[in-house]
C-alpha cells in the first residue's frame, strides 16, 4: 500500500483547504467539477434487476436514453464491482475488447464502433454484480422475524455518495440528472418498494420464479437518490392531500411505525408551506431496515432508516427515542427538498444539502415540539450512546484545532466525496444557516429560500445560487458576509473588555485549541448581545477586528451571542464576567448553556482556568435544566475518561458526583406521572454518569432494579432503561455478563439488542471485555453495529488498548464490515481514546504500512486529538487539585 503524506506546517494545511475568499459561480453543468465527460448526458434509464439471494449475486440490464452534445467515439460512465456481459449502441453491439472496466477510477469506458453524433442515442447494457453486506451498493441485512425468530434477510440499497454505480453502470455524479423507471424480480412473498408506486405486477415461472415488479419512473434526480428494498415486509398508511404516506418495515414490526407515520404528515405539511412547493411524488414511504447501514438516507420518495432510527415501541422505547425519530425524519424529509428536488452539484457544496437539511430539520422539531428544547439542546455535544443527534459544540470543538476544513471543500475524487460527510458539513453549515437567518430576518430568509427553489427545481445549484437568491430578498451583502464563514476554516472568538465609564471594546481573532501560529482570520459576524434589564436584544454587524459597542452603564451585565444562535465564542473581561454571574437567575438556560460552552472552551484553549467553568458550575440557580445538566455531565464525563488511570482520578469523581448527585436527588429515581419529558431524560443522563462515577449507591439501585426487570420488565420504565443497563454492564460479572448476552441474543427488537450489547461494551473486567469484542466478528449483530462495538469497548470499558490490539488483529474482518463512510476513519478512530503522546508515533507507523492515502485527513485529526489529550491531561490534573483543595479550605 501507498504511504500517507502529512501537510509538513499549518501553512501547508491552509494552502490546501483554504483559497482567496472570491465568489463562486452559479450553478453552470459544463463547468461544474467531476470525473466523467460533459459531451454526452443520460435522460431516461431503464433498469431490470434480478437478484440471486442464495448466491448473493444480482443480474441486471438497463437502456439509457442518451443525448450527445456533440460528436463522440467513446462513452465514459461509472461503474464498480460489477462484471459487463454485453454492450450495444443504437442496436450495434460493442466488441467485447472494446469495453474497459477501470476498477482505480470506477470507470466503464465503451469505444464505439462509429463516431456518435450530436443527437438522441440509446444504450443498452448486460451487467452482473454483487450482493453484500456492507450497505454499499444492493445489500442484504439478515434479521430476526418478529414473533418467530426465525431468521430471514431484506435487501436494501445505499447509494450515496458514490455507489449506484455497484448496481448500474450510470452517471453517478450528482449534476447527471435523469428519470430512472426501475423493474425487479423478486421471490413471490417479497415486497418490493422504491421511488415511485408499483405501475405493474408480474408472476413469472421457472427459471426465475416469482414476480417481476415495475415502478413507475421517477422525476429528473441524481443516480444517488435511487432506492430498492425488498423483503417479507408490511405496511401502515395514510393519504393526506395528493400524497400516500407509508411506514414500511419487516412483518410484525410495521405497527410501531405509527409515530413515525403521525409525524410525517405534520413534518410535510410544515414543509410544503415553507418552500412554497408542494412535494412533488405521489409517496412519500419511510422503511425501515433491520441492518446494512447506521442511519438514513434522504431516497426521494423511498427513505431508509435503520429500523431503531424509526419504529416505536410505547412499551419499550424511550422517550429519547421518540424525540430521535422525529428528529431524523425531519432532516430526512427537508432532503426531498434540499438535496433531491434541488441537488448540489458537485460534492464540495455538500453542505447545501446536509447543513440546510439540519437547520430546516431542527426548526419544524422545535416548532411542533418545544418541550424538546432543541435549538438549546443542539448547543450540547452529545455522546451518540446515550442521546441522539451531535451538538453544534462537537462541530466548534472540531473546527477549533489544525485538521479542520471550510463549510465548502475541494473534493476530487470518491473517497474525500465520502469523508465529506462530518460535523463541520452537518452542523457548523446548520449553525451558520442558523445566524444568517437571525441576522435578515425570519421571513426575509424565507421569502429568500422560495425563490432559490421555484429557480433551481429539478436542477442543480451552487453556494453563489443560494447567495444570490438571500441577497435580492434581503437588500443585504450576504455573498461578503458568507464568504469566510463558508469558504475559509475556523470561527472567532470576540473578546469583550470594559472601562470604568462604561464604554465596551469588541475584538475578534481566530480561536483555536491545540493550534499553535494558526494563520489569522476575521470574519463579517452578525452579533447579537443582551443588556441587564433591557427587554429586547440588539444586533449589529461586525465587520472589522474591533469595534465598540454604544456606551452601557459600568453595573449592566451584557451578555453576547444570544441564545447561543452564533457560531462563534465570547470572551469576557473579569468585570463583565462577574456582572453575567450575578445575572444568572435572570438569563434563559439557552444562554446559560452558551455561557458554559465558551467557559469549557477557554479551558480547552488555555485561554482560562478550570476553576472559570467549575465556578459557573457552582453558580447556576437550578439543578435540573435538562441543557445545562448535559453540558455539565458532558464534560465531567470527558474528564473522567480522560484521567481513567491517574491516582487523583478518585478524587475528581467524589467531586463531581456532589456537583451531580443533587440533582438526582431532586428529580427523583421514579417517573412520576404528569412530569416534563425533559426530566426523565435528565434523570437517565445522571443515573448514567453517577454509574460511570463509581457512585455506589447508584450501582446497587441499578443492580437491583435490574433483578427486578428480569422478574418482570414492566418494572423498569422505558425512559431507565438503557442506563440501568449500561451501569449494570460496567461493573458486570461474569454472570451478569453472559444474561445479559443472552437477553441480546434472543431479542427481536433492534433497539432492545443495542441496549444489551452497549452494556456488554461497557464492562470494565478485562476478561469480559475480551469476549465482548469477539462478539464484533460475528453475526449477532447488523454489520453497521458490530464493528463499531469495538470502539465502545474503547471508550465506555476505559481498555483503548485491549480495543486497538484487538481491531489491529482482525482489521480485514472488520473493513469487511464497514461502509464507504468509514473505510479511511475506522482505524485512525481508535487512537482517539488514548492520551499518551507516544501514541502519536505508533499511528505513524501505522498509517504508513497498514492505510492508504484516502485515510491521510483521519490519521491526522487522530493524531491531533492524541496530542491536545496529552497536553491538557497533566493541566487539568493540577487544577482540579486546586481548585477541590481550595475548596476543602472553604475557598
Amino acid at each position: 500500500m501507498r504511504s500517507l503524506r502529512f501537510p509538513s506546517s499549518a501553512a501547508a494545511i491552509l494552502a490546501i483547504c483554504l483559497t482567496t475568499l472570491n465568489a463562486e459561480k452559479p450553478f453552470d453543468f459544463a463547468s461544474t467539477p467531476g470525473k466523467l465527460p460533459k459531451q454526452v448526458v443520460p435522460e431516461e434509464y431503464a433498469i431490470r434487476i434480478t437478484p440471486d439471494l442464495e448466491k448473493r449475486i444480482f443480474a441486471g440490464s438497463e437502456t439509457i436514453k442518451l443525448k450527445a452534445l456533440q460528436p463522440v467515439r467513446e462513452l465514459v460512465l461509472n461503474a464498480l464491482e460489477i462484471k459487463i456481459n454485453s454492450a450495444a449502441i443504437d442496436g450495434k453491439p460493442i466488441a467485447g475488447s472494446a469495453i474497459k472496466l477501470d476498477p482505480k477510477k470506477e470507470t466503464l469506458t465503451l469505444t464505439l464502433p462509429d463516431e456518435l453524433l450530436a443527437g438522441a442515442h440509446q444504450l443498452e447494457l448486460t451487467f452482473a454484480g454483487q450482493i453484500n453486506q456492507r450497505g454499499q451498493g444492493l445489500y442484504y441485512a439478515p434479521y430476526q422475524e418478529e414473533g418467530t425468530g426465525a431468521k430471514k434477510i431484506m435487501l436494501g440499497t445505499q447509494f450515496e455518495a458514490t455507489d449506484a454505480r455497484r448496481f448500474f453502470p450510470c452517471w453517478d455524479e450528482p449534476s447527471f440528472r435523469a428519470r430512472f423507471q426501475l423493474t425487479v424480480v423478486v421471490p413471490e412473498n417479497f415486497t418490493a418498494v422504491s421511488n415511485m408506486p408499483v405501475e405493474k405486477e408480474t408472476k413469472i415461472g421457472p427459471p426465475q420464479a416469482g414476480k417481476e415488479v415495475r415502478f413507475a419512473a421517477t422525476p429528473p434526480m441524481a443516480s444517488y437518490l435511487n432506492v430498492l428494498c425488498a423483503g417479507e415486509l408490511e405496511a401502515i398508511g395514510t393519504k393526506k392531500g395528493d400524497v400516500n404516506h407509508s411506514v414500511i418495515a419487516t412483518k410484525g414490526k410495521a405497527a410501531m411505525g405509527r409515530y413515525a407515520l403521525e409525524s410525517s404528515q405534520q413534518i410535510l405539511d410544515y414543509f410544503n408551506d415553507y418552500f412554497g412547493l408542494p412535494y412533488p411524488l405521489p409517496k412519500l414511504d419511510h422503511i425501515a431496515v433491520p441492518g446494512g447501514f447506521g442511519g438514513a438516507m434522504e431516497n426521494w420518495g423511498g427513505i431508509t432508516y435503520y429500523e431503531s432510527r424509526l419504529l416505536f415501541d410505547p412499551e419499550k422505547s424511550s422517550s429519547e427515542t421518540k424525540q430521535g425519530i422525529y428528529e431524523v425524519i425531519a432532516h430526512e424529509t427537508a432532503h426531498m427538498w434540499f438535496g433531491d428536488l434541488v441537488t448540489m452539484a458537485w460534492w464540495d457544496n455538500l453542505w447545501l444539502n446536509e447543513g440546510f437539511a439540519s437547520w430546516m430539520g431542527t426548526k419544524v422539531t422545535a416548532k411542533f415540539n418545544p418541550e424538546w428544547e432543541v435549538w438549546v439542546s443542539k448547543n450540547v455535544p452529545r455522546d451518540p450512546t446515550r442521546r441522539h443527534g451531535i451538538g453544534k459544540e462537537s462541530a466548534m470543538e472540531g473546527d477549533a484545532r489544525s485538521t479542520t476544513h471550510p463549510i465548502q471543500q475541494p473534493i476530487a475524487n470518491e473517497a474525500e466525496a465520502s469523508s465529506a460527510f462530518d460535523d463541520i458539513t452537518y452542523r457548523k453549515g446548520m449553525s451558520f444557516i442558523r445566524m444568517l437567518e437571525s441576522f435578515l430576518g425570519e421571513d426575509v430568509f424565507r421569502n429568500g429560500i422560495r425563490k432559490y427553489m421555484a429557480a433551481h427545481k429539478f436542477s442543480n445549484s451552487t453556494t453563489a445560487d443560494l447567495w444570490n437568491a438571500l441577497a435580492e430578498a434581503s437588500g443585504k451583502p450576504v455573498v461578503e458576509i458568507a464568504a469566510a464563514w463558508t469558504q475559509q476554516p475556523g470561527f472567532p472568538v470576540v473578546k469583550l473588555t470594559r472601562d470604568a465609564s462604561g464604554k465596551i471594546a469588541l475584538t475578534q481573532e481566530r480561536f483555536t485549541v491545540h493550534y499553535e501560529k494558526a494563520p489569522p482570520l476575521e470574519w463579517k459576524i452578525p452579533l447579537t448581545y443582551s443588556i441587564a434589564g433591557e427587554p429586547a436584544p440588539a444586533s449589529l454587524l461586525m465587520t472589522s477586528k474591533s469595534m465598540e459597542l454604544p456606551t452601557i452603564a459600568a453595573d449592566r451585565a451584557v451578555k453576547l451571542n444570544v441564545e447561543g444562535a452564533g457560531n462563534y465564542r465570547v470572551q469576557y473581561d473579569d468585570a463583565s464576567w462577574k456582572l453575567l454571574l450575578a445575572e444568572l437567575p435572570t438569563l434563559s438556560s439557552a444562554d446559560r448553556v452558551n455561557l458554559l460552552s465558551d467557559a469549557w472552551a477557554l479551558v480547552q484553549a488555555n485561554r482560562a482556568p478550570l476553576s472559570l467553568y467549575l465556578d459557573l458550575v457552582e453558580k447556576l440557580p437550578g439543578k435540573t435544566e435538562l441543557a445545562e445538566r448535559d453540558q455539565i455531565m458532558h464534560v465531567f464525563d470527558f474528564i473522567n475518561r480522560l484521567l481513567s488511570a491517574e491516582p487523583k482520578r478518585e478524587e475528581f469523581q467524589k467531586y463531581a458526583r456532589s456537583i451531580l448527585r443533587a440533582s438526582l436527588d431532586e428529580v427523583g429515581w421514579e417517573p412520576k406521572s404528569g412530569e416534563p419529558v425533559k426530566i426523565g431524560s435528565v434523570r437517565a443522563s445522571l443515573i448514567r454518569t453517577l454509574g460511570d462515577l463509581n457512585d455506589k449507591e447508584i450501582v446497587a439501585g441499578c443492580r437491583e432494579r435490574f433483578q427486578k426487570y428480569l422478574a418482570e420488565p414492566k418494572t423498569l420504565a422505558p425512559d431507565l432503561r438503557p442506563a440501568v443497563l449500561a451501569v449494570v454492564g460496567r461493573y458486570a460479572d461474569e454472570a451478569t455478563w453472559n444474561k445479559l448476552h443472552d437477553l441480546g441474543l434472543k431479542t427481536t427488537s433492534i433497539e432492545e439488542k443495542q441496549n444489551y450489547y452497549d452494556a456488554l461494551a461497557s464492562a470494565i473486567d478485562p476478561k469480559l471485555v475480551a469476549r465482548t469484542l469477539e462478539i464484533s466478528l460475528g453475526d449477532e449483530l447488523p454489520t453497521s453495529r458490530a464493528i463499531y462495538l469495538v470502539a465502545k469497548v474503547a471508550r465506555q470499558s476505559e481498555h483503548p488498548e485491549a480495543a486497538w490490539n484487538f481491531a489491529k488483529a482482525h482489521m480485514k474482518q472488520l473493513l469487511a464490515k464497514t461502509d464507504a463512510l468509514a473505510a479511511n476513519s475506522y482505524a485512525p478512530g481508535l487512537f482517539t481514546f488514548f492520551s499518551e503522546a507516544a501514541r502519536i508515533a505508533e499511528l505513524e507507523r501505522y498509517a504508513k504500512s497498514d492505510l492508504t492515502p484516502t485515510a491521510a485527513k483521519d490519521v491526522a485529526k487522530a493524531i491531533d486529538e492524541v496530542g491536545f489529550r496529552a497536553e491538557l491531561k497533566p493541566r487539568l490534573l493540577t487544577q482540579i487539585a486546586s481548585w477541590i483543595a481550595d475548596a476543602a479550605k472553604g475557598r
